[in-house]
């Protein structure tokens, strides 16, 4: 007997797991945490990795950034060299 369709595919249970990894990885910061910083990353649509207390972002024109988790909250560095 055929299973039920859930109404999400493979591609989309992928990029909610990304969503929820990615939001559970802003919530790290105390200040997220206690309403210093926002709920939500304001740059998430441009968000490129995660890792460790790193966040790496490409903006509209290319340039990369990154905010680091430093003393409870996350800063807007400028992109370390590869």
């Amino acid at each position: 007997m055929p299973r039920p369709s859930s109404g999400m595919d493979v591609a989309g249970a992928r990029q909610l797991r990304h969503a929820i990894e990615q939001q559970e990885h802003w919530n790290r910061a105390e200040a997220v945490r206690d309403g210093r910083q926002s709920r939500r990353d304001p740059n998430v649509a441009q968000l490129i990795e995660v890792v460790g207390a790193i966040r790496r972002y490409r903006s509209a024109d290319g340039s990369v950034f990154e905010k680091r988790l430093r003393d409870g909250r996350w800063l807007v560095t400028a992109a370390a060299s590869p």
